[in-house]
């Protein structure tokens, strides 16, 4: 290699050898300047035992803290922890947004340190961003990726992202490279789904949240009261996709589902439709639907055909995503045709369901 030349390509190595550890260096500075906000948030029940863990992020010096809805809505009471070892107990709700899944909570404290909000106008694809939460409860857990898409689902925009997040990373600050929150970590999708697809609501709605924020807090039993008041049991629901009434009962962290139109034979002979789901921590149900059903056919040829009832069970994975007074969706399993010799079903789907009041 010529002299020229070499010292050409040596120059350019350096070059992006000095950038590589210019960036790895910037991701640890970020860190080190944003971390101290960011805070576990312990959730626990009526009798004080710990029930849940979320993540959250200052953004004041007088302690208001943003966080996930679905991390605090059936809280009675709650506790931040911050990374230096100090505890807060939570004084109480500023506002919240159900359908937006953000919420501001307050503690009494004093020159806390806290994080600026970004402007998503400036946050583009391909951006390098970090997440910064409590997976699993380990507290201070650092993960990085790019900005995957901007998507808007159910008329809501969200940051898809590459950075890794678990359970307990929800409610956690997604920071740019100039230290700023461009989004709040909700919710991740399961890896056997599909790898780094991972969502955050955008920084802009938490601006727009803390803008109308009360200046008196709420109880947080309040907001679990509420929750708990916008579900009637006992009423019957009916499916607008298949026309099927259904009895459903809530007990604790458990909710069960009986279809009721079953002709009275098929009852007395053991026939039935049931679900049992469990809520999970980021406030979805999820379970089995379970039947057994009689399903008839014809069997032999012309003169000789007989029809013939087969008994048939089922099982299949079912969520309600949205449980209300008035509103319950969810997805549940669906299928084009069904062979009553074999009680198999052929083209099998997952399709959404919404139920309301009969």
């Amino acid at each position: 290699m010529r002299p020229l030349r070499y010292s050409a390509f040596l120059a350019f190595l350096l070059v992006v050898v000095a950038s590589y550890s210019a960036s790895q260096q910037n991701v640890a500075d970020l860190v080190k300047q944003s971390s101290d906000a960011v805070v576990l948030i312990v959730i626990s029940n009526s009798a004080g035992q710990e029930t849940a863990l979320g993540s959250g992020f200052l953004v004041s010096a007088d302690g208001e803290i943003v966080t996930n809805y679905h991390v605090i809505k059936e809280a009675r009471s709650a506790t931040v922890k911050l990374s230096n070892g100090a505890f807060f107990p939570v004084s109480g709700i500023l506002i919240s947004d159900a359908e937006r899944d953000l919420a501001i909570l307050k503690v009494n404290g004093k020159n806390l340190p806290f994080l600026r909000l970004g402007n998503l106008d400036n946050l583009h694809v391909g951006d390098h961003v970090v997440a910064i939460g409590s997976p699993l409860g380990f507290e201070g857990t650092v993960s990085d990726g790019i900005v995957s898409a901007f998507r808007d689902v159910a008329s809501r925009k969200w940051i898809q992202t590459t950075a890794p997040v678990s359970h307990g990373n929800s409610g956690g600050p997604l920071l740019d490279m100039n230290n700023e929150v461009v989004g709040v970590v909700t919710l991740g999708v399961n890896p056997e789904l599909g790898q780094n697809l991972n969502f955050a609501a955008p920084c802009n709605e938490v601006t727009a949240l803390l803008a109308n924020a009360h200046q008196q807090v709420k109880p947080l039993q309040a907001v679990s009261d509420e929750i708990s008041a916008s579900f009637t049991e006992g009423t019957t629901w009916t499916s607008m996709t298949t026309g099927h009434d259904y009895n459903l009962r809530e007990d604790g962290n458990y909710l069960y589902i009986d279809q009721v139109n079953l002709t009275a034979d098929v009852k007395k002979a053991g026939g039935f439709v049931r679900s049992e789901l469990k809520r999970d921590s980021d406030g979805k149900w999820r379970g089995k639907s379970r039947a057994r059903l009689p399903c008839q056919y014809k069997s032999g040829w012309g003169q000789y055909a007989q029809n013939v009832v087969r008994w048939c069970s089922l099982e299949h994975d079912i969520e309600i995503d949205l449980l209300s007074d008035k509103r319950i969706e969810g997805i549940g399993t669906n299928w084009k045709k069904f062979d009553c010799k074999k009680c198999k079903e052929e083209g099998t789907e997952q399709m959404r369901f919404t139920w309301i009041p009969k």
